[in-house]
């Protein structure tokens, strides 16, 4: 706009003498109306010096579809059959209007002059380069890795909205005789002196087809054979399902090898061998209880407890207190002494979890053992609180380690803020003679999916005794839940018309909690309105989540990929679960890889929903082959506590070119994973030029849009204000030639008549 400054400088100054013409000419009243009206026409005009930008898209006929090609040129490839197949595509494309992005494998990767063929790692930096546009591999089936898993970001790259986009060619390959074995379905853990039963699907493709077949399938750990099966293929018969039992394993982790012995002439054996990890858990879960009293609640709870036949149960009532008086010998009492030191300092890792009810720690166990309980729960165990008139005294939430478990905060009307309890609250009253009925919290969704025991319990029938019978709750009027850490379960609603919190789940360290701040909710199986297995739900539900047997887990790893690139060893895994959404916060999160700490920086996290990320990353090592190795991720968040998972890869072998044949199979795994089509490069159909003829579809299809910024010069006139201003330009003609239109006046005679010295007429 600067560079019309000057003509807009003159176009001021001609309008302002032009004004003083018209007055002197018309007079002040027509020639200052005829001023404005000009001034008024003219500003739409003088505004088109300065055009608007408008954004355009615009279209580009010229350009054509492009279709990218990588060719696999490592030895193994026939030059030939690339040059052939080099000359076929051109024609296509001269013919379909569309043009080669040839790239070669040689150029992703150094590998290739070395005599390997790193398929799988190349076509994974390959792929994103085709921007979602129709692609073309060409290749033997190759690999030097061929154990290795094909990169889970190829899913689906091969297609879109329907139509195949990925065309995978497949040479010289001949009908190979081979078997593979792949997992149907098999357990992530089993139990101590239990069969673990595996099934999986062995496929045979070979030129005998017509004739009856036997292989073995066998199981073993660490090289030790643990099972042998014979499967039998009868005539034209493909592939057969096979159940493998396992012998009994020892408790822990272990990584179980399914192999399918080769046959004869058999050239792929790579894709003869599988693993599965598998964690043993003991065959009975160890579970203590503390009841502080006896009570028809803690009855019902060893009632359902003592009814589970995994749960090795230890229970401790307490019959008196220390303080009792006692007028009798202590052997005629016949009560058996609590045995609080074998039980906190040497029993108390063989269980799962504790059961904490109506029972006063402080009163009961020194501080020490009391902190051996705490780290019982932060590293990892359960813990089932349940309250009642001994629990939660005033020692017990200002003195006692207990307060680090507490899922509480004082609110600002009845205590000093901070985690966990102080000297400023006191106790947690409780009041036998409240009355209430209970309803379901309103958790958010992510804290729903940490703490699944909420939808269980939502799907039993809870609401019941309307009138209020159920008696005895905790008053945590000067609490309030740490929202951050727990997630609120069930609520009371007390006859004084306030709603109180009932039931909570939390997550410290690496432990789960679960409290009930009531010992009347054993009154749900005496309903009458539904069965007796309701309480029996209820517990059950519970002990799931509390002991990690849910079936939504907050974290676990799958897909788990290991590979060797020059000196490095990379991987990759897909983790899943509730707790996956924290994990782009990495400062939280802890990875160890074959035994090395990685730092968080360095791994690479692409989220693939809300509560899925994909996680990849390298090492400078380069691991041995056939090594295995072990990924552990362990993260910790307010929302969750801490929570662990592991899993085991093993380094695929390395071939060269000379000791790898091509394989099929190693495509066929491929295109099932991209959705891409799979077809001989030597077919003579017209399956490639349907192909063609789909993705470059006509002109219109070939055309390419892309907006700009694009002038418009009259934008002015696109507003009604634009236009109405024009039309001060037949007003501003009728002004001035008002004296020829509707006649002279008088003033316009007297300056005549000046002009000539004569007078005017009468």
């Amino acid at each position: 706009m600067s560079e019309f400054n000057e003509i807009l400088i003159v176009l001021g100054l001609g309008y302002l003498l032009l004004s003083f013409f018209w007055i002197r000419k018309y007079g002040w009243k027509r020639g200052f109306i005829s001023s404005l009206l000009r001034l008024g026409w003219i500003i739409p005009i003088v505004m088109a010096i300065k055009p608007r930008l408008d954004k355009t898209i615009v279209t580009s006929s010229l350009s054509l579809r492009t279709l990218h090609y990588l060719e696999d040129d490592s030895q193994s490839m026939s030059t030939s059959i690339r040059e052939s197949m080099q000359v076929k595509l051109d024609e296509l494309c001269r013919r379909f209007g569309c043009r080669i992005q040839h790239t070669k494998l040689s150029e992703l990767s150094n590998d290739v002059e070395k005599g390997y063929t790193p398929l799988a790692q190349a076509v994974q930096a390959w792929m994103p380069l085709t921007h979602g546009e129709p692609w073309i591999l060409l290749s033997d089936g190759g690999d030097s890795q061929p154990s290795s898993q094909w990169a889970p970001q190829l899913k689906g790259s091969g297609r879109q909205n329907d139509k195949t986009l990925g065309m995978i060619l497949a040479a010289d390959h001949k009908e190979q005789d081979n078997l593979w074995i792949e997992m149907t379905s098999g357990p992530d853990f089993g139990f101590d002196q239990k069969v673990v039963e595996m099934e999986a699907t062995v496929f045979r493709r070979s030129s005998h087809l017509d004739e009856e077949l036997t292989v073995q399938v066998q199981a073993s750990v660490l090289d030790k054979n643990l099972a042998s099966i014979n499967v039998n293929f009868r005539p034209n018969e493909k592939s057969l399902v096979v159940r493998v039992p396992l012998p009994p394993l020892a408790r822990g982790t272990h990584l179980v090898k399914l192999q399918v012995l080769p046959i004869a002439n058999e050239a792929a054996l790579w894709d003869n061998t599988l693993y599965k990890s598998i964690e043993i858990l003991p065959n009975t879960i160890g579970l203590l209880h503390l009841l502080g009293s006896p009570s028809w609640d803690g009855r019902f709870v060893r009632r359902y407890l003592k009814s589970e036949p995994k749960y090795d149960l230890i229970s401790f009532f307490i019959l008196r207190d220390p303080s009792d008086a006692q007028f009798s010998n202590e052997r005629e009492l016949s009560l058996i002494p609590f045995p609080v030191e074998r039980l906190f300092n040497e029993e108390l890792p063989n269980f799962r979890a504790v059961i904490i009810q109506n029972f006063s720690l402080f009163q009961f166990l020194e501080p020490s053992y009391q902190k051996n309980l705490v780290d019982f729960v932060l590293n990892g165990g359960g813990l089932l609180f349940i309250g009642g008139p001994r629990a939660l005294h005033d020692l017990d939430v200002s003195s006692s380690p207990l307060a680090a478990l507490l899922p509480f905060k004082g609110n600002k009307a009845g205590a000093a803020g901070g985690m966990g309890f102080n000297s400023d609250i006191g106790s947690i009253p409780y009041d036998r003679n409240a009355k209430f009925t209970i309803s379901l919290a309103e958790p958010s969704r992510e804290k729903r999916q940490l703490a699944t025991v909420f939808d269980d319990w939502a799907q039993l029938n809870l609401k019941l005794r309307d009138n209020g019978s159920f008696h005895g709750l905790h008053t945590l009027d000067n609490v309030e839940l740490n929202t951050a850490s727990s997630t609120p379960l069930l609520m009371a609603n007390r006859e004084d018309g306030k709603k109180s919190l009932l039931a909570a789940a939390s997550y410290p360290g690496k432990g789960r909690a679960i409290w009930i701040f009531s010992d009347d909710l054993w009154r749900l199986g005496m309903e009458s309105q539904t069965s007796r297995d309701n309480y029996q739900s209820f517990m059950r539900s519970a002990m799931t989540w509390l002991l990690r047997e849910e079936l939504q887990r907050p974290l676990w790893v799958q897909d788990f990929s290991l590979s060797t690139q020059g000196e490095e060893t990379v991987w990759s895994a897909r983790i899943r679960g509730a707790a996956a959404r924290y994990l782009e916060e990495g400062d939280n999160w802890r990875y160890r890889l074959c035994g090395i700490d990685l730092p968080a920086q360095k791994i690479s996290r692409q989220m693939l929903s809300s509560d899925q990320w994909l996680v990849s990353g390298s090492i400078g090592n380069r691991m041995a082959s056939g090594s295995v190795c072990e990924l552990n991720l362990e993260g910790q968040h307010p929302a969750f506590g801490r929570v662990k998972t592991s899993a085991f890869g093993v380094i695929p072998e390395s071939y060269r070119d000379a000791e790898m044949e091509g394989s099929l199979h190693r495509l066929e795994q491929l295109s099932s994973l991209t959705g891409a089509s799979l077809l001989d490069s030597n077919d003579n159909s017209y399956a490639l030029e349907e192909w063609f003829t789909k993705v470059t579809g006509n002109l219109a299809s070939a055309e390419k849009s892309e907006q700009k910024l694009m002038p418009d010069y009259y934008w002015v006139f696109d507003n009604w204000w634009g236009i109405l201003l024009i039309l001060l330009i037949p007003l501003e003609i009728i002004v001035r030639r008002w004296d020829l239109l509707f006649g002279g006046n008088e003033r316009d005679e007297k300056i005549l008549s000046r002009r000539t010295g004569s007078q005017p007429s009468e």
